[in-house]
């Protein structure tokens, strides 16, 4: 099944064949839609018991919603739909906080614990929050206006062991390099890395020309979106495309040269030098503002800044990752992105009334088209979104792929997630070589999956 053909498709046929496309072809890498919870989701729920539907607050009963959001590659856009409900809705008065990006599960687990979760945020599916569900904690939106009109394809890795629908994907996500055109069209590059081999060669030539070839964030999650992620699919789903059901088992053996090769290939960047000055310490923003002022000629990042980095005075391309060997397919990356979610409270009706909002009324398209990624939901107006072909014609070749792989958060367990960025800087520093690196998250795993039983 393909999501676009030669000639652009409309958005309200796409977001449906995608949904099928997920929902029902054969991907060996497809993840439950529940994995084993988590040994630090609370355990404790709040008294009041779900609704499904939200009930408009009274005109004068005067409410202010507590809002977290990861949002600091689109904060202009996520301001905006807040100021546009509430110039709607004057009697709610919105508490807006922006958390770092890929850190739902730490901002939201002690306030979890301690039964006071802001009444919308953003989290991650998978294992965190199916258990935060599964306790009463979060909304089950399977109901609501939201729930009924996403993707169908989007729903599993946010459905929780029972069936709870405990949060809206932010949008389909994957993985991708960018790359600056113009600084190419300088060191000579004129056809895009096929494979490892071919990547390493023009990192070479652009070092050699005084360009630095790469950046991405060592210093926070988005390195698990990125290198960790094409990593694993490359070197570990390539090879075993039962990798991700070991690992939901508790069967999976991390301690492999395959799984080490995740680490190879990231410590191979840093000593050759093709990473940007500072990588280990390096933060998702900072990475994101020195491709876009033309500091390194490529950006290791994710679909979700598409809005973004598409919109360079230097002309931005973009190609899949090739973490793949010579011989060896690549093995895209296909995912969700993080998603939405309520909490279980006394404002969780006024709080849905802001995800319909914000994913299927005029807020959508503020969100949509900052982001620049294929959206999420179905009703949509074709005539308001705005993608970039290149990122149409990315996803087209991605969906092609016989095999795809997941983004970390889908199905590691919480434990082994909290280390990886961690093992990544202690391998680019020298104290943990790539073996290490992979023995060390085989023990983590396995300490994991031990305290579940």
């Amino acid at each position: 099944m393909k999501l676009f053909t030669n000639k652009m498709i409309p958005l309200a046929l796409t977001v449906v064949m995608f949904g099928g496309l997920l929902a029902g072809c054969s991907k060996s890498t497809e993840t439950p839609a529940a994995s084993t919870a988590s040994s630090t989701a609370p355990t404790t729920a709040p008294t009041e018991a779900a609704t499904d539907a939200p009930a408009t607050p009274a005109p004068d009963e005067k409410i202010t919603l507590t809002v977290a959001m990861q949002s600091s590659d689109w904060s202009d856009a996520a301001q905006q739909m807040m100021d546009k409900f509430t110039e709607l809705h004057p009697n709610i008065k919105i508490d807006f906080s922006q958390i770092p990006n890929d850190t739902s599960a730490e901002y939201l687990q002690p306030k979890a614990a301690a039964n006071s979760l802001p009444d919308l945020f953003t989290i991650d599916g998978g294992d965190f929050g199916s258990q935060l569900a599964e306790n009463g904690l979060i909304a089950d939106l399977t109901n609501t206006d939201a729930g009924k009109d996403v993707v169908d394809g989007l729903k599993g890795v946010f459905t929780s062991k029972s069936g709870k629908l405990f949060g809206i994907a932010g949008g389909l996500s994957t993985s991708l390099i960018y790359y600056n055109k113009k600084l190419f069209e300088q060191a000579g590059i004129t056809t895009m890395p096929q494979n490892w081999e071919e990547f390493l060669a023009d990192c070479e030539i652009l070092k050699g020309k005084g360009i630095t070839p790469l950046t991405v964030a060592g210093g926070d999650g988005t390195i698990n979106n990125t290198i960790w992620s094409t990593g694993f699919a490359d070197s570990v789903i390539s090879k075993d495309p039962e990798a991700v059901k070991k690992i939901t088992a508790g069967t999976f053996d991390f301690n492999t040269p395959e799984y080490a090769d995740v680490f190879t290939k990231a410590k191979t960047l840093y000593d050759k030098g093709y990473l940007v000055k500072g990588v280990v310490s390096l933060m998702y923003g900072q990475s994101n503002d020195l491709f876009m002022q033309g500091k390194a000629a490529m950006s290791f990042s994710g679909i979700w800044l598409a809005g973004t980095m598409m919109k360079s005075d230097f002309g931005t391309g973009v190609f899949m990752a090739p973490w793949n060997m010579k011989d060896q397919a690549k093995v895209p990356i296909l995912a969700t992105e993080t998603g939405f979610g309520v909490a279980e409270g006394k404002h969780k009706d006024a709080a849905i009334q802001l995800l319909n909002f914000m994913t299927m009324g005029e807020g959508y398209y503020i969100y949509q088209n900052k982001k620049g990624n294929i959206p999420m939901m179905k009703a949509t107006d074709e005539s308001k979104i705005k993608i970039d072909p290149l990122i149409s014609t990315y996803i087209k070749d991605s969906q092609a792929s016989p095999v795809t792989g997941p983004l970390w958060f889908e199905f590691l367990p919480s434990e082994v997630q909290s280390k990886l960025v961690q093992t990544f800087q202690r391998v680019f520093t020298g104290e943990l070589t790539p073996d290490a690196a992979a023995k060390f998250t085989d023990d983590t795993y396995k300490e994991a999956i031990k305290n579940k039983k």
